[in-house]
């Protein structure tokens, strides 16, 4: 087998897309959503459209 041999480990380590949000370089896109407060998912969809730097700020409310 290919992968014979190799720890779970090895693998998520290959897996992780690191990404830079407003300067600060994250080890992957779950790091950034857990330091970002928002679901890793947002975080994904942000970097697909290139809208990375906008992930995790407040919108301010219309009424407030």
């Amino acid at each position: 087998m290919p992968n014979e041999g190799r720890g779970l480990g090895d693998f998520q380590k290959r897996q992780r897309k690191p990404v830079e949000i407003r300067g600060t370089r994250y080890e992957s896109l779950a790091a950034a959503a857990k330091a970002l407060g928002v679901s890793e998912q947002t975080v994904r969809r942000a970097a697909k459209r290139g809208t990375e730097n906008n992930v995790g700020l407040r919108k301010e409310r219309a009424d407030g």
